[in-house]
């Protein structure tokens, strides 16, 4: 089972009996088996029959809509999961404060805590980049974190941990790129544009784990809501950006994406073009299928998505004390 990513301009998808074909002027470009099938990423002008949408509804695989670029646009999914009482649960957590800060003081921390081994990874490897100065700021900030007495407050945290990470993580970019600081909407070089996307694609990961498992993915704990935006599977990427940062780094700095792979479009911003995207969609498929060891078996990242959903939704229903984030090893 496989996430497809598809981003032929123009493309249809249709379907004869289980097999899913994708077709352009007439030809087919592709021919996918419905049991190799796991979810389906649909980027730009990509279509779908209504014959494939109820095939896809029917196997309960779920399809996410972005811009050519990126930008997360929406999902088709299968019904609601029938598991009300966990939302229910979910709800009265939320309106919990010392709930939601404790919740929200973990899932900080351990973002701090896999950015800062990131830049300790990357540091013993290469000891001619100086970043003495953010390893000594990262670890300082954990402290407030734990005792901060807001969402508030620890959000003003969780943003300068971030600023320090990114200064260097822009030291850690090498070759002919640059990375001055994050930009979005557009973004301002081509180490953004990717950041953007990969953190997109986590995105998407999110809110089908959390789905999955019966959470309401638009009601988070560290994130307030916002119309429209799914706070909580925003919420679950913060542990895992690092991922994202890591794959970004590799691509950069082993020359596997050049500048030859973006363009510039007319907001100023950079976006990978075909080929481009088609190579960041196969290594990050890639890494998200990596098997990892946790809670003693070795399983793929995404299922480490899965587990922490569960995880979360045990913390929600009283089953276990608190929750466990993932961290970087």
């Amino acid at each position: 089972m496989s996430t497809i990513y598809i981003d032929e301009q123009g493309a249809v998808l249709h379907h004869r009996g289980e097999e899913v074909r994708v077709e352009k002027d007439h030809a087919v470009l592709a021919k996918l088996p419905l049991a190799q099938i796991d979810r389906v990423v649909l980027a730009g002008a990509v279509q779908l029959s209504t014959q494939v949408m109820e095939l896809f509804l029917k196997h309960g695989i779920p399809v996410a809509f972005m811009t050519v670029y990126g930008r997360y646009r929406g999902r088709l999914t299968p019904p609601t999961h029938k598991n009300v009482a966990l939302r229910l649960n979910q709800y009265q957590k939320y309106l919990d404060e010392g709930f939601r800060l404790r919740q929200a003081r973990i899932l900080v921390e351990a973002k701090i805590k896999n950015c800062e081994e990131l830049v300790q990874k990357y540091q013993r490897s290469h000891g001619e980049v100086d970043l003495f100065s953010e390893l000594k700021s990262l670890p300082s900030i954990l402290p407030d974190v734990k005792v901060a007495p807001s969402i508030g407050s620890l959000m003003g945290l969780e943003g300068t941990a971030a600023r320090n990470y990114f200064r260097a993580f822009g030291r850690m970019v090498r070759r002919e790129f640059a990375f001055e600081g994050r930009s979005k909407r557009p973004p301002k070089d081509p180490v953004n544009a990717l950041l953007s996307l990969g953190y997109t694609l986590l995105f998407n990961e999110m809110v089908t784990a959390a789905e999955a498992v019966g959470l309401d993915p638009y009601l988070g704990f560290l994130h307030e809501v916002e119309y429209g935006r799914a706070s909580l599977a925003v919420d679950l990427v913060e542990e895992f950006r690092y991922l994202i940062d890591a794959l970004v780094l590799a691509l950069v700095n082993r020359g596997e994406l050049t500048r030859e792979d973006f363009r510039q479009a007319e907001d100023g911003g950079y976006y990978l073009i075909d080929d481009g995207r088609k190579k960041f969609y196969r290594s990050y498929e890639t890494k998200i299928r990596t098997e990892v060891l946790h809670n003693g078996d070795a399983v793929t990242y995404r299922r480490v998505f899965f587990n922490q959903a569960e995880a979360l939704a045990r913390v929600i229903r009283d089953e276990e004390p608190q929750y466990k984030p993932y961290l970087m090893r």
